[in-house]
């Protein structure tokens, strides 16, 4: 006795065609999961988010367990020598061959089809599609209740839908188009906006000798697309109706109609099933490291999800990083991970954002052309194109890997909206793509550092000089790019102890950081370039300061900009990925990271801007020092006013400006939280009296050092070996400053 299973209908079972009885609706939710995932193993939680989605009860598992058990039995009853409900290690698995499932032979029957198609044999082709069309025997899944019946329910039927219009090309190919036409109607009727079977009903009445009644299926298309949603209809109506108004000879087919021998004829313009299925990913590279984790995450999450709306939309996700950090490397290691779950195609397109971008025309004709469009069929205009490809996505899985995009502007126009695409994006600044998964890109720690050398040069190679080397490491900056044009250096015979000398130099790093064909100076030039005068201007102005983190305030005391026009400078330099923000721990400023290639960059630059700047770049360090000095000072009179008043007198600064560094509103937001402000920057602080008493500057020094010593037993009460360490440096530092 044989059992089989039915779920392209009513979920249901037979022994030997007597019906198995499976009466819950629960149970039949069950059956109907592990049917629709027919030998791979589904694991206790992968049901239990099936049926109740996001709210389990408490009982879940002991229900799901009672479900198979009660399965088992009822199949058990039936006398089938090979039970094919198995436990495997992770969970349950049916196992059943395609003839014991409806939905794999027909997936079988669908294979063979097509590929009798083409091979030519249209007429077998025809006679596989339709008796795996008649497998289908009322809606998917009927009789399930459950979270993943809707959703999957919806999938199948858009294959049943698509399988449908492909046999109906193939039929119209056939010359059969009189005897389609009163089902063509009944499928419009019912599916009113699927455009595909509008155009195959227009094309048989066409051939059939009825272009009015061909047009006005045109006319009342486009009513119905507007009426009710306000939409014009896609470039494959308007084109084939204006192919019927000047009666195309590319809609005959050749040989009579409907005769019993009938000839091929042309294909339609926009057959998706003969459409090419391109796959345009460049190779990953050849070494990958220190990112498995990030790998794993976005496979996770961009590769194949059965129980996806299908009209939830593409999946985009937008991968942001500074220049070099190894966006490209990832997306592409992305993409060819989960290529397989997109068999209609892998496109790909250097946007050149951070050169001469590419213009969404251009790339909207060369997608085109790889998916089968011929040039006389690509429209002219850039909404025209986009929708054209929209509407080639619509039925197709396809993945777009979207590299270096400039803006919103070039992305927009390329991305489906099908919930069977998916789309990765590469950027160095950070656009606004509504909906898109976003995914910084950071630097590697020092360990994968060290992980990307070895790969690149051989551990050997590490061993020989392991303090160069980790050297080398840190003044790459956790940038795989600069790694990579270090170990290229090394192929050519350089020491990694000679290659750390020279990029010690701050003036020639970026330029030691290269090759043949760039460096990491070419890397950050286009960053650079698109900044706004004054984002250019304020980071070449806390370029100098030396401190491990720049403030909020740095822009407006060093680069003389006002408090507006500084926060936007600020925003500006962390969407271009040329500042990194610190997470805030508390009420106060925010604070910056800047990395020192970044830093270098700046600094090269500051030679070259324009004189008159509002503040130079050699007064730039002293006004921060003074910032730094102001703020200690006004931190301590706030922790304890009456003893600040009496040894710390409130100025602006110790030098002279033309107007105060801070308004009292500003000291008020920047020292909302004084104790909290003075151990936040212990290491800034200790840096700037360190840089002071090199410059001779001896005031702000012992000002700033004074000030944290009084006020450090208000700072941390409860680490005081820790606040006497930090206030014996800064004494020893303002005393040395003192004497000098």
């Amino acid at each position: 006795m044989t059992l089989r299973f039915t779920v392209l209908g009513p979920v249901a079972a037979t022994a030997d065609g007597e019906p198995v009885g499976v009466a819950r609706p629960r149970r039949r939710a069950v059956l109907a999961y592990l049917l629709l995932n027919a030998n791979r193993v589904v694991s206790v939680d992968q049901l239990t988010t099936a049926i109740w989605e996001s709210t389990p009860p408490a009982t879940a598992r002991a229900q799901v367990q009672s479900e198979i058990s009660a399965l088992r039995w009822t199949f058990q009853r039936t006398g089938d020598a090979t039970l094919p409900l198995l436990t495997k290690p992770g969970g349950y698995v049916l196992d059943l061959a395609s003839h014991e499932l409806d939905l794999a032979a027909y997936t079988e029957l669908v294979e063979l089809a097509r590929a009798e198609r083409d091979r030519g044999r249209l007429p077998d082709a025809r006679k596989l599609m339709r008796d795996a069309l008649a497998l289908w025997g009322g809606p998917a899944l009927a009789g399930a209740v459950a979270g993943f019946v809707a959703p999957a329910r919806h999938r199948l039927e858009e294959t049943r839908l698509a399988d449908l219009e492909w046999l109906i090309d193939i039929e119209l190919q056939l010359g059969l188009h009189r005897g389609l036409i009163p089902a063509l109607k009944q499928y419009v009727a019912e599916h009113p906006f699927r455009e595909r079977l509008r155009g195959q009903l227009m094309v048989a009445l066409y051939r059939s000798d009825r272009q009015p009644e061909a047009l006005e299926v045109a006319r009342h298309g486009r009513q119905m697309l507007v009426d009710e949603h306000g939409l014009d209809p896609g470039p494959l109506l308007r084109e084939l109706e204006y192919a019927v108004l000047r009666q195309d000879p590319g809609l005959d087919v050749v040989g009579a109609p409907d005769s019993d021998q009938p000839t091929v004829g042309d294909p339609p313009a926009y057959r998706v099933a003969d459409q090419p299925r391109p796959a345009q990913l460049p190779p990953a590279p050849p070494f990958f490291a220190g990112r498995q984790t990030e790998l794993a995450d976005l496979v996770r999450r961009l590769g194949s999800d059965p129980n996806r709306p299908g009209d939830a939309g593409p999946r985009v996700a937008l991968l942001h990083g500074m220049p070099g950090v190894g966006k490209s490397a990832l997306a592409l290691q992305v993409a060819h991970a989960v290529a397989a779950a997109y068999p209609d195609g892998q496109l790909y397109v250097d946007l050149a954002g951070s050169g001469q971008p590419r213009d969404p025309e251009q790339v909207l004709d060369g997608f085109l052309r790889a998916l089968g469009v011929t040039d006389a069929a690509i429209p002219v205009e850039l909404a025209e194109r986009a929708a054209l490809l929209r509407s080639l996505f619509a039925e197709r899985r396809c993945l777009l890997l979207l590299d270096d995009a400039g803006g919103a502007d070039q992305v927009l126009p390329l991305l489906p909206a099908g919930a069977g695409c998916t789309v990765l994006v590469t950027t160095r600044w950070q656009p606004d793509l509504p909906g898109a998964y976003r995914h910084q890109v950071a630097p590697v720690s020092h360990a994968q550092g060290l992980d990307i050398l070895a790969g690149h040069l051989g551990p050997d190679r590490l061993a020989a000089e392991p303090a160069a080397v980790r050297a080398l490491c840190n003044l790459c900056d956790g940038l795989p790019l600069a790694l990579w044009f270090a170990a290229r250096r090394m192929y050519r015979g350089r020491w990694a102890a000679d290659l750390v000398a020279l990029l010690r130099d701050p003036q020639h790093r970026l330029d030691e950081l290269g090759s043949d064909d760039g460096s990491m100076r070419d890397i950050l030039a286009p960053s650079f370039r698109r900044l706004s005068a004054t984002a250019g201007l304020a980071l070449r102005r806390v370029a100098v300061l030396p401190t491990a983190t720049i403030p909020d305030w740095a822009p407006t005391v060093c680069a003389g900009l006002a408090p507006r026009e500084a926060m936007q400078a600020l925003d500006e330099l962390v969407g271009a990925h040329l500042l990194t923000p610190v997470p805030r721990q508390s009420f106060g400023p925010h604070r910056y990271v800047l990395s020192e290639l970044v830093r270098a960059y700046a600094l090269s630059t500051a030679a070259n801007e324009p004189p008159h700047s509002v503040v130079s770049a050699d007064q730039a360090l002293a006004r921060a020092v003074d910032g730094w000095s102001v703020l200690a000072r006004e931190a301590a009179y706030r922790l304890a006013p009456a003893r600040a008043r009496r040894m710390l007198p409130r100025q602006s600064s110790s030098r002279s400006w033309s107007r105060p560094l801070f308004p009292p509103a500003e000291l008020d937001r920047l020292l909302a939280a004084p104790r909290d402000w003075l151990h936040e920057e212990q290491a800034n602080l200790a840096t700037v009296v360190a840089v002071a008493n090199g410059q001779g500057w001896t005031r702000p020094a012992s000002a700033i050092a004074g000030a944290v010593i009084r006020a450090a037993r208000h700072t941390h009460p409860g680490d005081e070996p820790s606040t006497a360490r930090y206030a014996r440096t800064l004494s020893e530092v303002a005393r040395d400053s003192s004497s000098g």
